[in-house]
């Protein structure tokens, strides 16, 4: 119990650290290698062979920690100038990334391609169309709380360019009008289908109750699957489930009206303690007369010139520490004395029962911080028990980060409170990306378990059954399709056999994306149209859908195979070729579109190629991706 241990030993621990601090200062260099995972010092376990030779998970810690930094200076940049944060803008952080940023780091290099802070600079000038000067590089910079030079940032940010630009080598791919024609009509042409729907669990009365052994077989096969249902294969395991209490404040709210509240004189002496901070560049050296630096005025950015800059980083630096001083006095009140008495009476039940002996005392009762969180203004949940998928499907909180500072790379909600030494009661941080604070603790954690046959026995008697009448259903739908079709290829009727009969609305295979907040008339990729009349479609019925023609007849399950639908064209509102190139249309938003899927297409290839010339096997999956089941860690606490 890291936690309880560091509270109850604070003092000593904290003597220890100071001592650490002295010796950190002097061989800080190597130490900070060690920590950010320097190929020579970290972590010797091989990941992946490259080029014959093995990739240590030094090497990626490294790759993890400069593409981090990039991609975090990239999202406060579009977030100050875009009023939107780009994440992950070079890429993302899991193995599979990193490995196939290290195939185009060594391409790169192979090539000769320049590196270099004047290669970032030159690249952030581009970008931001100009836009990019020395105060608002120094404000970024100072969210990173001198965790990184500004010329370990630029190096960094240009490195993760020259993989961007070894991805994109091979140019600009051809799109045709047909291709943009195609794009545009996934999103405009309509189509409406009559179905008739044969549910497998309409036949389970055609089947014979399984046999003892026959149930036994089939709870012994699955009994370690957990339940998926997008799944046609049952799962007899029950996930681990936790139940979170999350304290929560906006801190850009808090940051704007702190803004407001700005006095001249506030931000006048702000500027005064920070001026060498913003200093004019110059080709001369600061002190032109040797040995008489008084000599030389420094060449300083006015008041005026910085002003703007200076309002936003003095409010951000007072609700961070009004933040901070919020969750701190909350932790040391509230949840720090409950976590250690809860851990420490654990840690004595746990001696009891080494020993053999009763435990003497029983585990704290909880209650709740709802009273906490009024008084100190914050917002107050208690989450249901929830699996992982639940959890990273949680609201903006799911999308959160660990620490108190946007963008920080670290683990995500469900990854944070789903780790294996993650204990109940002990008090954790998160930020989400607009700016939103959580302060948040465990209070269950249901570890995932193998029910008895007993327990799940009428579930497993269900999917036997259901697993034998599949095959009956869909010859009953293909039977009926089979008469369909001889009558001309039209499903008549409202009700056929007792079933009814749907008739979908007019629907586009593919939904515009919508439009991007701070962007003017520019949306996100379009995505696949639910098809709510006929639910957990997935891409077999869809495919069957779309191209449906006049006359035909479709067989189709959705994805569980829980439901065989027939299928036959309704109306199809055919997407007029004239309507994509009338002058108020939007030819360039399905060009641009079709433009970026032939870009990922491309990408795709090359990548293929660069993998196979690296020598990395076909088929490779990270091993932290082979692990699916990540829910059958045990819990901790």
């Amino acid at each position: 119990m890291p936690f309880a241990v560091f509270r109850r030993h604070q003092r000593k621990l904290l003597a220890i650290f100071a001592i650490l601090a002295m010796f950190a200062f002097v061989v800080g260099d190597s130490l900070t290698s060690l920590l950010r995972g320097d190929p020579q010092v970290s972590s010797s376990a091989e990941v992946v062979e490259l080029y014959g030779r093995p990739v240590r998970r030094g090497v990626l810690n490294q790759m993890q920690v400069e593409r981090n930094n990039a991609n975090r200076f990239m999202a406060e940049l579009s977030a100050l100038i875009e009023q939107r944060p780009s994440q992950n803008a070079f890429g993302d952080l899991n193995t599979r990334s990193l490995v196939d940023a290290l195939i185009l780091k060594h391409e790169a290099d192979r090539l000769g391609m320049p590196s270099g802070p004047e290669v970032a600079r030159e690249w952030l000038r581009r970008r931001t169309g100009g836009g990019m000067t020395r105060e608002l590089f120094e404000l970024i910079l100072s969210r990173f709380g001198n965790q990184v030079s500004g010329e370990q940032i630029l190096i960094q940010i240009a490195d993760q360019v020259r993989i961007a630009n070894v991805r994109y080598l091979l140019g600009t791919p051809v799109v045709t009008p047909l291709d943009v024609f195609e794009n545009y009509r996934d999103q405009n042409e309509r189509v409406s289908v009559r179905a008739v729907g044969f549910h497998v669990e309409d036949f389970l009365g055609k089947v014979p109750e399984p046999s003892a052994a026959e149930v036994q077989k089939l709870y012994d096969t699955y009994k370690d699957t957990l339940p998926d249902p997008n799944r046609p294969t049952p799962g007899f395991k029950v996930p681990r489930q936790v139940q979170v209490e999350v304290l929560s404040l906006d801190g850009e709210s808090l940051l704007r009206g702190i803004k407001d509240q700005l006095t001249e004189a506030e931000l006048q002496s702000y500027y005064e303690n920070r001026k060498n901070e913003f200093k004019k560049p110059s080709e001369f050296p600061d002190e032109i007369f040797q040995g008489a630096p008084e000599l030389t005025p420094p060449q300083v950015q006015s008041f005026a010139e910085v002003r703007p800059f200076l309002s936003t980083s003095l409010a951000e630096e007072k609700a961070q520490t009004e933040i901070i001083n919020k969750f701190t006095r909350i932790k040391d009140t509230a949840m720090i004395p409950f976590a250690d008495e809860y851990l420490r009476v654990l840690d004595e039940i746990a001696e009891a029962k080494k020993s053999g002996e009763a435990p003497k005392e029983s585990l704290p009762k909880y209650e709740s911080l709802k009273p906490v969180a009024d008084k100190e203004k914050l917002s107050h949940e208690i989450t249901t028990l929830m699996t992982r998928a639940a959890a990273e499907n949680h609201g903006l909180l799911s999308t959160a980060e660990t620490g108190l500072t946007r963008f920080s790379g670290g683990h995500k909600f469900a990854e944070e409170l789903f780790e294996t030494k993650s204990t109940l009661y002990e008090p954790i941080e998160f930020t989400d990306g607009t700016g939103r604070r959580y302060l948040v603790r465990k209070l269950q954690d249901q570890p995932p378990r193998v029910p008895t046959l007993d327990e799940v026995r009428s579930d497993v008697v269900l999917a036997w059954k259901t697993l034998k009448v599949r095959p009956l259903a869909e010859k009953a739908a293909r039977d009926y399709a089979a008469k369909v079709k001889a009558d001309g290829g039209k499903i008549k009727g409202e009700v056929v056999e007792g079933r009814p009969v749907i008739t979908t609305d007019p629907l586009t295979k593919l939904r515009p994306g919508t439009f991007l907040p701070g962007q003017f008339f520019e949306t996100g990729p379009p995505t696949p149209t639910e098809l709510s009349q006929l639910p957990s479609a997935g891409p077999e019925l869809r495919d069957a859908y779309f191209s449906l023609t006049e006359g035909a007849v479709a067989v189709a399950p959705n994805t569980p195979e829980t439901v065989y639908y027939v299928l036959t064209l309704n109306k199809r509102e055919p997407a007029s070729f004239d309507a994509l190139y009338n002058p108020n249309g939007d030819y360039f938003r399905y060009r641009f579109e079709a433009m970026n899927d032939a870009f990922k297409e491309r990408e795709e290839e090359w990548m293929n190629y660069l993998r196979a010339d690296a020598q990395l096997k076909p088929g490779w999956v990270p091993a932290d991706e082979v692990k699916k089941d990540s829910d059958s860690s045990s819990s901790a606490g």
